[in-house]
């Protein structure tokens, strides 16, 4: 229910969105196309103005450039044309004359509009404060006026004779961007080339040429300053920001007919006005979605109800079928507060015997919800006197319980009480044949012991009865089972052992007398080699003598000595008889080693060299030991110490090979196993301490501290020999020392890929 909810939601989510956007960008296009149709107004209005300069411009009153007889042309074509405030015929100099004054008595060569138009352009000036009119606000649009004779090719290539103007006023335009409206609250402005507001509501920001005005792109509003730097690069978009801190769409776009580009500012509930009933159907929606789903959950609740009861007569089914089915109490006991507390979801289920003499509950069974300490123990109510602990128990009163015995010598004494919370547990009597008192307790972080929680206790309760009551009738027979099940055990632990231990000491004899026999046959063999080598040498002294004294041999003792090589052979063997005997005496040395490697300890300590016996075990691992593996040796002298040779001989064997598989596993780098032997004093007394090294790889920090665990030791890989818990009671439990491990291991020995470990052993020397 929980993936469809979540997938509906994020479908309704989507959909959402995705008709949000679309309503949203219906309303922009909307808005942007009012600004446009101004915007093409205010264009047209220009482009009819431009068109009538330019053609005055052309008629040939104003051609001639002579005032008297372009004047009353030009006033007449004031009076006719009425959106023009006067017309002016300025001089390539700058100097005019105008419908208002006649001739003036300044000059506009200075003016943008008079250098476009003398450029060949017909140009709509920004607005200026008219030097005819009295500082009134005006727009000039000014075109060129050819002379009579230039045609339309030859323009190009000539210069204006004169510049025709014409004066139209501010506010025709201000009034047609105030005429534009999207919803109240809304409001245009204009600005011109540089960003400043030719026309806006406030007039604190409107500018012109004669009395500048600062420019918006220097605005210390940010998001309006975006907004002017995207209409001076006449670009058209609309955007939704925060200008004056209020959250509004701005649609704006250039003009064509002059430098200037038009805004619309729209308050944000305007343009999204027609998404208040969509919002209304989305929160209708989501009230309909949400009662489905409080529906849904009160059906899957009354479902889980069911399934509640269900599984409660199933856990009484199975708890029926161990009673039939067995008389082994603890485990009938362990199983119930198990079931219990997987069925309700507790912190705790608990079984406890109830003593009314102590006033205390033994808790010996019991469920724990990962994380909660153990309470296993016998707990009281602290004080004098606590009272009748049971009828509080039956009215279900809060009481804080003290522990007062463990339930052994050697048990943790961390958690030293239980609380058991008004409303928060149930306990339940279970009444056995022998009127002794067990409860039944079922504890939780939240509110528990509804009537149908306590039935389930209550009906786990007489179940429990029965079955305590049918293991108390067999419980002398159940403990006769159960002593001889133990003296069987013991049997089959000892015929296990004795068989284990046979065939080790079968095969420790075997090996040693595999050793003894070849040892005989190697050390006759050695022992001859050196009467061999002496006799070799005198046969070869005295056939240089011979050489010597007959320099020339006889022809047939010469050939002899030529087809065998006498000289070859001369140097030859000596070599070969020092190869033999060094053979010889290698195989001596490792069956010497493998004697006493697999010669059985003796039933008391003896003394021992712990130098020879690493030595010893460093030839038996010879063949594992590759050229690329170098083996540093740091030896002390150390006094023999008293010791089960054999056993420590496996350790350290085990130790060394585990040494060697982890530097086999590193690559590009050198391959070190160092040995170190040495004598240390402590306050407790001498130590021999014995440490094995590698560069190889570390062991990983979450396995080290329970390394020698015995239920860990087997999952610290590639291992070799014996367990390291076998190694570790070896070191401690027989011989008192201390086995450690370190990884990584300080600098000395530290590769570069791996970082190594350190294995340390550390016997007292008595």
């Amino acid at each position: 229910m929980g993936g469809t909810v979540l997938a509906a939601s994020i479908t309704g989510c989507i959909s959402y969105q995705s008709v949000h956007r679309l309503i949203i960008t219906k309303s922009e296009r909307n808005a942007l196309l009012e600004v446009r149709e101004r915007a093409n107004k205010i264009d047209r209005w220009l482009g009819t103005r431009k068109a009538e300069i330019e053609i005055l411009a052309n008629t040939t009153p104003v051609r001639s450039m002579n005032w008297s007889v372009a004047e009353p042309y030009l006033k007449s074509e004031v009076n006719r044309l009425q959106e023009f405030q006067h017309f002016a015929l300025i001089e390539p100099d700058g100097s005019y004359f105008t419908t208002k004054v006649g001739r003036a008595l300044i000059n506009v060569s200075d003016r943008q509009h008079f250098k476009k138009a003398m450029a060949g352009e017909v140009y709509v000036s920004d607005p200026t404060i008219s030097r005819t009119l009295k500082g009134q606000s005006i727009v000039p649009i000014s075109g060129p006026v050819w002379s009579n004779s230039a045609n339309s090719i030859d323009k190009t290539a000539q210069k204006p004779i004169g510049v025709m103007n014409g004066v139209i006023s501010i506010d025709r335009i201000a009034q047609v961007v105030r005429n534009l409206e999207y919803g109240p609250g809304t409001y245009a402005f204009v600005l011109n080339s540089q960003g400043v507001p030719i026309v806006h509501p406030d007039a604190r920001l409107i500018g012109n040429i004669d009395n500048s005005a600062p420019s918006l792109l220097e605005s210390a509003d940010a998001n309006l300053a975006n907004v002017a730097r995207e209409m001076v690069y006449q670009k058209t978009g609309i955007v939704l920001t925060q200008i004056n801190d209020a959250r509004v769409y701005v649609a704006y776009l250039p003009l064509e007919q002059a430098e200037w580009s038009i805004a619309l500012v729209i308050p944000r509930d305007n343009l999204e006005k027609e998404l208040f009933p969509f919002k209304i159907l989305a929160v209708a929606a989501g009230v309909l979605a949400a009662a489905a789903i409080l529906a849904a959950i009160v059906a899957l609740k009354l479902f889980a109800l069911n399934c509640i009861r269900s599984r409660t007569e199933g856990l009484l089914h199975r708890l029926t079928g161990r009673i039939r089915a067995s008389l082994h109490l603890d485990r009938i006991l362990q199983t119930t507060v198990d079931e219990l507390g997987t069925l309700l979801k507790l912190d705790r289920a608990i079984f406890a015997w109830y003593d009314p003499r102590q006033d205390t509950l033994e808790f010996g069974w019991e469920y724990c919800r990962e994380g909660l300490p153990a309470g296993l123990g016998i707990f009281g109510v602290p004080g004098e006197p606590s009272g009748d602990l049971a009828a509080r128990l039956h009215r279900c009163e809060t009481i804080l319980l003290h522990k007062t015995a463990a339930p052994d010598a050697t048990a943790s004494e961390e958690h030293a009480h239980i609380e058991l919370t008004n409303s928060h547990y149930a306990a339940v009597p279970v009444l056995t044949q022998n009127h002794r008192l067990g409860y039944l307790f079922a504890c939780a972080n939240r509110r528990f012991a509804t009537p149908d929680e306590v039935e389930v206790l209550e009906a786990i309760a007489d179940s429990l009865a029965i079955a305590i009551s049918q293991s108390q009738l067999q419980g002398q027979i159940q403990e006769e089972l159960k002593l001889l099940e133990e003296v069987l055990a013991k049997l089959r632990i000892t015929e296990e052992h004795l068989v284990q231990s046979e065939k080790i000491t079968i095969v420790g004899q075997l090996a040693a007398e595999v050793a003894q026999q070849i040892n005989n046959p190697i050390n006759f063999i050695y022992g001859r080699l050196i009467h061999l080598n002496d006799y070799i040498k005198d046969l070869l002294h005295i056939i240089r003598l011979y050489r010597e004294q007959y320099p020339e041999p006889v022809p047939r003792i010469a050939k002899k000595i030529e087809t065998c090589d006498l000289d070859f052979i001369s140097q030859e063997l000596p070599q070969i008889l020092n190869f033999l005997k060094t053979g010889a005496d290698g195989i001596r040395q490792i069956v010497l080693a493998l004697r006493k490697f697999s010669l059985p300890d003796e039933a008391n300590k003896e003394h021992a060299n712990l130098n020879e016996s690493i030595d010893n075990i460093l030839l038996l691992l010879a063949s594992r030991l590759e050229q690329k593996i170098l083996v540093v040796k740091e030896y002390h002298n150390l006094p023999p110490i008293l010791c089960y040779p054999g056993q420590l001989s496996q350790v350290f064997a085990s130790l060394i090979s585990n040494a060697i598989d982890a530097v086999k596993s590193i690559d590009n780098s050198a391959q070190i196993i160092t040995i170190k032997t040495d004598i240390v004093e402590e306050y407790t007394g001498r130590f021999i301490v014995v440490s094995i090294a590698h560069n190889g790889s570390i062991i990983p920090p979450e396995i080290q501290p329970r390394i020698f665990d015995q239920c860990h030791t087997k999952s610290f890989k590639n291992f070799a020999g014996l367990e390291l818990s076998v190694c570790y009671k070896i070191i401690v439990e027989l011989h008192g020392g201390r086995l450690t491990v370190e990884s990584p291991v300080q600098p000395k020995i530290k590769s570069q890929t791996g970082g190594g470990a350190e294995f340390m052993v550390k016997l007292p020397i008595f």
